[in-house]
């Protein structure tokens, strides 16, 4: 389960094409995908790999630390929200640097009711296919996990993990097709928000989900402490 997070605006098409980091991910997701779409000679494959491995090669091997592995005295404001922002672009559903990632675009909205919500955008292909043309429900589950956890911030309740996390499988939702995901915060008393979301395929719902969130105060890390995760 996934701890929630501000929603950073998302970077324009100008950034997008400056951004070495991002095409390079880029890259490696329609890698990613021709190598499940194409049908390639064993000699097509080993060209690629050999070509693979020189790009990995390339990237040297200095290791990056993240936001929470860095010591809070070896760090000021601007340093400490970078390093934050890198963290965001690395995430497993948003992350644009995160080949994994489809990514999916994450913005603020609101609805037809007036009511504020976190809207998530992306487009999935058939690496996410579970049966027959039909995105995997597990990873769909992820999507609602990730979305859910920006409705939290819609009213600034601070940090917040995911204690539970219920979806409701309506109609097969197609890979190979946009997804847009609606979500809003539903209930708040003390520490506990419940949350609900809702995945549109052309406008149309194929699954909808609820998730609770508790809200943390995190400690802060004794000096030159890192965290794992």
């Amino acid at each position: 389960m996934v701890t929630s997070d501000p929603i950073p605006e998302s970077p324009s098409a100008a950034e997008d094409t400056c951004d070495p980091a991002r095409r390079l991910a880029d890259q490696v997701r329609g890698l990613v995908e021709d190598l499940h779409r194409l049908e390639s000679s064993p000699q097509q494959l080993e060209e690629a790999s050999r070509q693979v491995a020189e790009a990995r090669e390339a990237l040297g091997d200095s290791v990056r630390l993240r936001w929470y592995e860095v010591p809070d005295g070896d760090l000021d404001d601007a340093a400490r929200e970078r390093l934050r922002d890198e963290h965001r672009e690395h995430s497993l559903y948003r992350g644009g640097h995160n080949p994994l990632a489809p990514p999916m675009t994450v913005t603020r909205d609101t609805d037809s009711e007036g009511r504020q919500i976190v809207v998530g955008e992306l487009r999935t292909g058939r690496t996410r296919e579970g049966p027959p043309g039909r995105l995997h429900g597990g990873f769909l589950a992820g999507l609602f996990d990730d979305i859910l956890s920006g409705a939290p911030g819609l009213v600034d309740v601070g940090p917040t993990v995911t204690a539970r996390l219920a979806v409701r499988y309506r109609k097969a939702t197609p890979v190979d097709a946009d997804l847009r995901f609606e979500a809003w915060v539903e209930k708040q008393s003390g520490r506990r928000l419940i949350a609900r979301a809702r995945c549109l395929v052309e406008g149309e719902v194929t699954a909808e989900a609820e998730a609770l969130f508790v809200s943390v105060t995190h400690r802060p890390r004794a000096q030159g402490q890192g965290s794992g995760g």
